[in-house]
């Protein structure tokens, strides 16, 4: 479950014998699990139907002095400049100008990165953290599920004892949509 709180999770792990996988990092969807009718607007292609949101076929990256344009089959989505980390083009992060000013019509590119809360997600018996996948080199796969790895492997000493080391999160930060991270659902600040 990528919808739920923490203490939402917990409540269903304690409630059924089925063992329980949360997403752990990599791109978020502001759709309703996959019900996204913008990229279907844009592409004619259903992320339901095709298995991709923005399939690869529609994108394309337009070089230009001092920027970098990413276009949804044709529609331009957004414009980097040479010193921003340039996301991967979809319409629900895609940055337009309105009436001369610019702006993330409806969210900016961040992904989710449990590593903060990894020791929580242990204790309430989660069994196994998914990994963003598809439409995702092996490169990103590999290098999140080693940093991963890594941090599981070190609450052997103790949950308690546990640390976020700067070198995971700057690893997950190259690979993280705008270099930024959250917790999603799993914290909700917002309530």
């Amino acid at each position: 479950p990528r919808v739920l709180t923490l203490a939402q999770v917990e409540h269903v792990i304690k409630n059924t014998t089925v063992e329980i996988e949360v997403f752990g990092f990599g791109s978020l969807c502001v759709m309703n699990e996959g019900r996204c009718w913008l990229s279907s607007y844009a592409c004619g292609e259903s992320p339901n139907t095709v298995g991709a949101c923005s399939p690869a076929k529609y994108v394309k990256w337009d070089k230009q002095p001092g920027a970098m344009e990413t276009r949804l089959n044709g529609v331009l989505i957004d414009r980097f400049g040479d010193d921003e980390p340039a996301g991967y083009p979809t319409l629900c992060k895609g940055r337009f100008e309105v009436q001369g000013e610019t702006y993330y019509a409806l969210e900016e590119p961040t992904s989710l990165n449990v590593l903060p809360i990894l020791p929580d997600i242990v204790k309430i018996g989660v069994r196994a953290i998914k990994v963003e996948g598809r439409q995702r080199s092996p490169a990103y796969v590999t290098q999140v599920t080693r940093t991963l790895r890594a941090a599981l492997d070190s609450l052997r000493d103790g949950v308690e004892r546990f640390q976020v080391k700067p070198a995971w999160q700057a690893e997950l930060a190259k690979v993280s949509e705008g270099s930024q991270a959250t917790l999603g659902a799993y914290n909700r600040p917002w309530r």
